[in-house]
């Protein structure tokens, strides 16, 4: 790790260095070596995973089915469904928007995302795509792009997968947000989530509340790369179907 900052130093990265290392006295320099280290790193990312929780998860400890783990032969995990901000299956005919949008899922595993999957229910009628992103959270709402934008050719219909989407490293149990719009004002239907979500934020009364949040105006067709936090709104829309290859 001696050629790394700081800042790009993960707790994946001290685990691998970590995990060789036996707990004896001639090792006893390397291991002191290791939590100063994870000491300087947590103090320049404000980041306490592995002291004040669990290593492998975030702010959010849930435990998320690993395929890894089991004699399971599929992979994809649908995040749009996971725990505390997903149910259910999906619903179709969910439309596409000019303005971006955006829903939180906690990460069911840590890993690189080698590629972000959605379905297309009903496609474009001339050249158009859907573009979705991964973002960051930063106080419980999104705020800077991980990777690059997975961009799907809207003209089509069915289930596609995008593995051009950057370097986007995530960590289990912690919180991030799915950005998605179009690139342009051509009507196609994202296959959706489900109609029955737990609201994700404040409401005005008992009887409404909200499951997304999006960019009412300002970033038309285009998912911002930082998001100014107090631009963002609060709507009561469907979420759709995403899927990431972790």
């Amino acid at each position: 790790m001696q050629n790394q900052d700081l800042e790009n130093v993960s707790q994946a990265t001290l685990k691998s260095v970590g995990d060789p290392i036996s707990i004896e006295n001639l090792n006893e320099d390397e291991l002191r070596k290791l939590v100063l280290v994870n000491l300087a790193r947590l103090s320049v990312k404000g980041e306490w995973n592995g002291l004040l929780t669990a290593a492998s998860g975030g702010d959010f400890n849930a435990v998320v089915a690993d395929a890894d783990l089991m004699n399971s032969p599929y992979n994809l995990n649908r995040i749009d469904c996971t725990p505390p901000w997903g149910m259910n299956t999906g619903n179709s005919g969910n439309p596409s928007d000019d303005e971006p949008r955006f829903f939180p899922f906690i990460a069911p595993k840590t890993g690189t995302v080698d590629g972000i999957v959605i379905d297309i229910d009903s496609a474009a009628g001339s050249p158009c795509n859907a573009v979705l992103a991964i973002y960051s959270d930063e106080g419980g709402l999104p705020k800077t792009k991980l990777g690059t934008d997975a961009t799907f050719d809207a003209t089509s219909t069915g289930q596609v997968e995008q593995t051009s989407v950057g370097t986007i490293s995530l960590t289990k149990g912690s919180q991030y947000w799915i950005g998605y719009t179009r690139s342009a004002s051509v009507s196609f239907n994202f296959t959706g989530g489900a109609s029955s979500y737990p609201w994700s934020g404040p409401t005005e009364n008992i009887s409404s509340g909200w499951t997304i949040l999006w960019l009412p105006s300002g970033s038309d067709n285009v998912l911002p790369s930082t998001i100014t936090q107090s631009d963002l709104d609060p709507r009561g829309y469907y979420k759709i179907s995403v899927g990431l290859n972790i």
